[in-house]
């Protein structure tokens, strides 16, 4: 089965700094945001938890819309339930939801750091919780399970633990702390409760589910610390539930892109689901009548399948697709040309989108001429699996990190295909899922081959001339490779993801700085290098180069843009984790116009966002 390394669902909040510690006026405002508008009720923006209440109907955090969705059992949509904002019934990114014993609706509102509590009919309770780490305070409240006491479990991510809240709200008590060991975790993300009352905890980072009793005491976990593709093995876990008549346990085994089903005893009974029927499910809710609804979080859908005994049937589908003119799946790059004209990797639509200047489609490049869709990949010439990416030369030729098909494809400005170089292997030459690609002012491309954390250069007609790297945190050794620049002097600028760091090469790859988290050390578990102080940087994805040489970076998962001079001196950070115009959620791609303005592709909100330079 094909799998990609995605996007690590990770935050936190910040305030801007100047170099010298204190407050700075960013040099940047926002101006404007392609599919930042709120979509119909039948359309998703990544969808992520489910519930279900009494009567059989369904609730859905649809978190990148800020609301709640309401259907019935055959994927009616009835109601829609919120907004953006941050007064009673509004919501910012709100992740989890649960119905409690006596019908009320638990809503855990992400972006707001509290928990709102609503009626049956969703008339505003009460809501409890701050940002931060006492008791009571929340670093990311992820998703909710209760007991049959009616007490409220909270996933706090951030904070790597379970707070547990009697039916008021009141804090009654705390489960785990960071760590690898028995009892304590690493991001954890779902949580459900089975019929004897065990607490099941998806220990998503540490890649196992953990079971304690009501009390917090741990008793038992399936799977390891190290991911796989086995039988007790996951890959960063989210979603759990059981099944209510047989106690069985439904696992979203997220970047194994599949679903996973175990007795109610713990012992694994089979697996479904392949890349990119699924991307990145988040949840499983089971019901009594064999229909399984699956949070198809990267396709921003519902997908329902019938179970019967140890097979699985299709469905239906609930949601339409994303794959409008300004509508994105998981956008990953932006780049501008000579001319104004903006492109868009459009990941998991696999389409390139081209704007001219003024903001309307050009055209769609990709199978079905880019119509996108889950179903819209194709490893044909001019076809995409999963772009990444993209680069513009100085004849205003566009190169596509085409990352799933192992390949680098340029084409005309207009969208002419003219060439496809390499393909899966480990030889020079050869790439496994590329995400960067750069051309220098002689027309040399370099690759960022990423899952064999190396660059490679070749000279403009693609023939091969050297390559540096491995997996490592020394100079010149990566983690991940992600996203490429290059600055006025030919030199080389590489995103090193899990080590928390930009690298500087010279144009034959000569080591020359690096910097982020601990001066750029580096760490093959990011969770031990991770850093929120100005500078510092947490699984950064992209990178770009003014007129200056200014280096502008993606934190991605501290939600903002930071900003370098050529040397890895800090100059000053914009943006926070927000569903707001002008903050972010996962930030990818950037590109620089010519008089300095930033377009910025928002991963998981699904939207381009345009900032004007100031000063």
């Amino acid at each position: 089965m094909k799998r990609i390394k995605g996007i690590v669902l990770f935050f936190l909040l910040f305030s801007l700094w100047s170099t010298g510690g204190g407050i700075a006026e960013a040099s940047y405002s926002f101006q404007d945001a392609w599919g930042n508008e709120s979509d119909p009720n039948n359309e998703f923006r990544t969808p992520v938890a489910m519930a279900k209440d009494s009567s059989g109907n369904l609730y859905m955090a649809d978190m990148g819309n800020h609301r709640i969705v309401k259907m019935d059992s055959s994927g009616k949509i009835l109601e829609t339930f919120g907004s953006l904002g941050n007064s009673p019934g509004e919501f910012n990114m709100p992740f989890g939801i649960a119905i409690d014993r006596e019908g009320n609706i638990l809503v855990a509102d992400t972006g707001n750091y509290r928990i709102q509590k609503f009626d049956s009919q969703f008339k505003f309770i009460k809501s409890w919780g701050t940002k931060g780490e006492g008791n009571n305070q929340f670093g990311f409240p992820r998703e909710i399970a209760i007991d049959q006491q009616n007490n409220y479990y909270i996933t706090d991510e951030f904070n790597h633990r379970i707070q547990k809240f009697n039916s008021e709200g009141q804090y009654l008590l705390t489960i785990g702390s960071y760590g690898k060991g028995n009892g304590q975790m690493a991001l954890p993300q779902g949580i459900a409760i089975n019929n004897m009352g065990e607490v099941y905890v998806a220990d998503t980072y540490n890649n196992r589910i953990q079971v304690f009793d009501q009390n917090g005491s741990f008793k038992r976990k399936i799977g390891g610390l190290e991911p796989g593709l086995g039988s007790y093995q996951f890959y960063h876990p989210r979603g759990i539930n059981f099944e209510p008549n047989s106690g069985a346990l439904y696992v979203a085994d997220t970047y194994n892109n599949r679903i996973m089903k175990f007795d109610a005893s713990d012992r694994f009974l089979y697996t479904t689901g392949i890349f990119p029927n699924l991307v990145y499910p988040n949840q499983i809710l089971p019901d009594e009548d064999g229909d399984l609804f699956i949070t198809d979080t990267g396709n921003n859908r519902i997908e329902v399948y019938k179970e019967i005994g140890m097979s699985i049937s299709y469905k239906m589908t609930i949601g339409l697709g994303r794959y409008g003119d300004k509508q994105y799946a998981g956008p990953y790059d932006v780049q501008s040309d000579s001319k104004g004209n903006v492109f868009v990797s459009d990941s998991f639509n696999h389409r390139i989108l081209k704007y001219n200047a003024s903001g309307s489609l050009v055209s769609k490049w990709g199978s079905m001429y880019g119509t996108g869709g889950p179903f819209g990949y194709g490893s044909y010439a001019g076809q995409f699996f999963v772009p990444r990416q993209i680069a513009v030369d100085r004849y205003d030729n566009v190169y596509v990190a085409d990352s799933v098909n192992h390949r680098i494809q340029k084409f005309s400005n207009s969208g002419t295909f003219l060439a496809a170089y390499g393909s899966l292997g480990t030889l020079s030459g050869y790439f496994q899922f590329p995400s960067g690609v750069a051309v220098d002012s002689k027309g040399n491309i370099f690759v960022s081959d990423s899952e064999n954390n190396r660059i490679q250069k070749f000279n403009s007609f693609f023939i091969y001339m050297k390559e540096w790297g491995r997996k490592g945190t020394g100079n010149g050794e990566f983690s991940q490779p992600m996203q490429l620049a290059i600055d006025s002097k030919d030199n080389v600028y590489a995103v090193d993801r899990i080590n928390n760091r930009v690298q500087k090469f010279d144009n034959n790859g000569q080591f020359i700085a690096k910097w982020g988290t601990n001066s750029g050390s580096g760490h093959l578990d990011p969770l031990e290098n991770w850093g929120e102080e100005p500078g510092d940087l947490f699984l950064p994805t992209g990178i770009a180069i003014d007129n200056q040489d200014r280096v502008y970076v993606t934190d991605t998962s501290n939600n903002r843009m930071n900003v370098y001079d050529e040397n890895g001196r800090f100059i000053e950070q914009f943006g926070s984790f927000s569903g707001e115009d002008g903050h972010f959620f996962s930030p990818q791609g950037l590109d620089i116009d010519r008089s300095g303005n930033i377009i910025v592709a928002d991963g998981l909100l699904h939207k381009i966002q345009f900032f004007r330079k100031e000063n």
